[in-house]
Parts: C-alpha cells; sequence; structure tokens
C-alpha cells in the first residue's frame, strides 16, 4: 500500500515542473507578443545592404518548391542566392535549375560537390557555398524554411550596429499533416522559440539554431570561417560560441523563422531527436538534466499511481494546464492554430520526449544525412563508414 503520509512529496516534482514551464511559458509568450506590437511600428530606413543566403540541399523535402519559391521572390535588393548539394544530381538540384529560369530577379549561384574529408556533411557542403558569397551578410538556411515576405527588412536592420556578428531567428515549425510530424513539430517549436527565449532571457543564454542564423562575413572570417565546426555535430551552437569568444554582439531577431514540416513517421522522428539529445547531453552535460524539468506531464503520471483521488484531480489539472499553456504558445508563437486533432498529442509529445532523453544518455552512435557517426566528446561527430571521393565543386552563375 502507498504511504499516505509521504502523499503530498509525490506531488512536488511535477508542481515544480509545472511553475519552471510556466516561467518560461509568461516570458515567451510575452517577448513574442511585444516584438510583434514593435515589428508593426514603422523602421526606419537604412542604406542598401547586400544579402547573401547560403541554402543547403539534399533531396526534394517537403514543399521544397514553395519553399524555394519564397526565397527567389524575396522583395530585397542587392540579394544573392547560393544553393549547393554534394551530389550534382540531387532532385533539388534540378529544382533549382528551373526555377531559376522563372524567377531571373537575383544573382543565383548552383554549386554542388563536398569534402568527404569534413565529418560534418551540411558544414562540408557550406565551405563550398561559401566561396561563392559576396556580400557582407550571410543567411545560413535549411531547405525546409520558408521565407515570409518583408522578413528580410525585419533583421537586416540589426547588423547597422556594427558590433553585431551574429543573428539568430527563433525557430517554429508548422504544416504537420501526421502524429509524427505533430509531435517533431510541437517539439521544434517548443525548443527552438519557446524555450530558447526562455533561456535567453533567464539565464543570459544564446541557443542558435541554424534554421535562421546571419552572420557577418567579417565575423565569419576572424573564427576561420566553418573550419573549426567541421566535426560538430551542433555546428550552428558552435558558430555562435566562437563568434561570441571572438569579440562580437550575438542579438535575437524579432521575428521567427518557419520551418515545413508535414508528413513525417516514426522512424525520422525518432532518428533526429536521439541524434539532437545525444549532442545536447554530450555538449552541455550539466544543463541536460534541466530539459526534464520544463516537462512537467511525466512528473504528474505518478500521482495517478497513489490511488488517491486528491492526487488524481491535481494530476488532471497539471495535464490540462500544461496542454492550455502549449496550445495557446502554439498559436500565438508559430501564428497557426493546433488542429484539434492534434491537441491529444501534447501528452504523448511529452512523453515520448521524455523517453529520448533517457535512452540519448546511453546512445554511442547516430545515423545523418545516410552515414553514420561515434558520438564523441563536446558534441563531435566521427564517421564510422569510408568516405566517398570528394567530387569537385561546380558553380553554375547567373547575375541579375
Amino acid at each position: 500500500m502507498f504511504d499516505s503520509s509521504h502523499a503530498w512529496t509525490v506531488a512536488v516534482p511535477s508542481l515544480v515542473s509545472l511553475a519552471a514551464y510556466a516561467l518560461a511559458w509568461c516570458l515567451a509568450v510575452g517577448w513574442f507578443a511585444s516584438t510583434r506590437i514593435r515589428s508593426n511600428r514603422s523602421r526606419p530606413q537604412t542604406g542598401p545592404r547586400g544579402l547573401t543566403v547560403l541554402k543547403t540541399l539534399c533531396g526534394a523535402d517537403e514543399e521544397l518548391e514553395r519553399n524555394l519559391r519564397s526565397f527567389l521572390a524575396a522583395d530585397h535588393e542587392p540579394l544573392q542566392l547560393v544553393f549547393g548539394a554534394a551530389d550534382p544530381f540531387d532532385p533539388a538540384l534540378l529544382l533549382v535549375r528551373r526555377l531559376a529560369k522563372e524567377c531571373p530577379r537575383h544573382e543565383i549561384a548552383i554549386v554542388y560537390g563536398a569534402d568527404p574529408a569534413v565529418p560534418n556533411p551540411k558544414v562540408a557542403l557550406l565551405e563550398h557555398l561559401l566561396r561563392h558569397a559576396r556580400h557582407d551578410v550571410i543567411l545560413l538556411s535549411d531547405s525546409n524554411a520558408r521565407l515570409r515576405p518583408g522578413e528580410i527588412a525585419q533583421v537586416l536592420p540589426l547588423f547597422d550596429d556594427p558590433r553585431v556578428g551574429m543573428v539568430y531567428q527563433p525557430v517554429v515549425a508548422v504544416g504537420e499533416r501526421t502524429v509524427p510530424a505533430a509531435v517533431e513539430n510541437l517539439h521544434y517549436t517548443e525548443y527552438a522559440a519557446f524555450l530558447t527565449i526562455g533561456c535567453r532571457l533567464i539565464a543570459g543564454q544564446h541557443t542558435v539554431n541554424a534554421k535562421g542564423q546571419w552572420v557577418r562575413r567579417q565575423a565569419l572570417d576572424d573564427v576561420d570561417g566553418f573550419d573549426r565546426v567541421g566535426a560538430c555535430g551542433a555546428d550552428d551552437y558552435e558558430l555562435s560560441r566562437q563568434v561570441a569568444q571572438a569579440g562580437w554582439t550575438i542579438r535575437v531577431a524579432e521575428v521567427p523563422v518557419r520551418v515545413i514540416q508535414r508528413d513525417w513517421s516514426w522512424s525520422s522522428l525518432t532518428a533526429r531527436n536521439l541524434r539532437h539529445a545525444g549532442l545536447r547531453w554530450r555538449i552541455c552535460p550539466w544543463a541536460y538534466p534541466l530539459e526534464l524539468l520544463f516537462n512537467p506531464i511525466p512528473w504528474a503520471l505518478p500521482l495517478l499511481a497513489t490511488g488517491r483521488r486528491d492526487l488524481a484531480l491535481l494530476a488532471a489539472a497539471l495535464i490540462i494546464a500544461k496542454v492550455l499553456m502549449e496550445v495557446t504558445a502554439a498559436r500565438l508563437i508559430r501564428g497557426v492554430p493546433l488542429a484539434a486533432r492534434f491537441v491529444a498529442v501534447i501528452p504523448l509529445k511529452d512523453l515520448y520526449i521524455f523517453g529520448c532523453w533517457f535512452v540519448a544518455l546511453f546512445a554511442r552512435t547516430t545515423v545523418w544525412r545516410g552515414r553514420c557517426y561515434r558520438f564523441g566528446d563536446g558534441g563531435r561527430i566521427e564517421p564510422l563508414d569510408t568516405p566517398q571521393p570528394a567530387t569537385a565543386p561546380l558553380t553554375i552563375r547567373r547575375a541579375a
């Protein structure tokens, strides 16, 4: 039998967890609401500033064409778009070539080839793309990111401050059509937007994500470009850390970047979450346990096992409060409401992430873009398979 004298001590972890989550919720929702108000005000006009977008591609992602069109139709000048994939026959490059003919507005470079000696496959590609960048500010953008009208105009003026070396956007994920996609989108928004802002406001720490990572070319040159992050699994975070160590200021943009994720499977979801969790555990072991603090639903479930009606009601109240906060945050932060059929996914998502947290403690390897890697100290990754021969980069240029 359960000892009733200690019944309420079981409730302490869940109450503390909900309080921590509520604090992060208040800070994030307040921050996004205030930035939305400021974004509606007129901004001072600045002189023309060139922007180069480095767009890394790998396969025909979901809604890739619409994502690419959003950049090709960007209302900014001068703008250079550098698209690249490791494989010259990658279907994404074929699509880019077709769209480039239809959208002759901006300067476009199409590059293929990557150095297989660089463990991180995205960095191996970015090194080739960077050689063709012509402008002072560079945006690192993944294939599933979609640009919204006016987004460049809201972020680029932050570089008018000569001390700013990097700007990053909170990330929101939208477009879910399957349960695994809903789990991923809610989790991504929660971590890369919700808790990113909370971490910044509470602890003063930057947790940078490459979905919308803008960097000044001089700051990038000061840290030797991407040379130092080629063996890092979390290259975006490591690059931001090096830029800060070089004396540059890092800022958070007031406009989030959207990524589109629609039809995920459980296998792809698990592979990605275990890889990311494994990297976070190795990069910052002391902070990794704090992730459990912001996941109140798993802590509430033991209350149901006590057999006490009051604690069962408390558990139900905690779960409902967490779900309501996340539904509200999804609407306010993403700008897109969560479909009613996915509301019940929230407790499932929290239990799933809770389980992944523990599994990642023992994970030694991961698969990323078709290659197998071993986790190393400090978030480094070591390929376990034999790299393919290097492919010489090819560039196809077209001036605007």
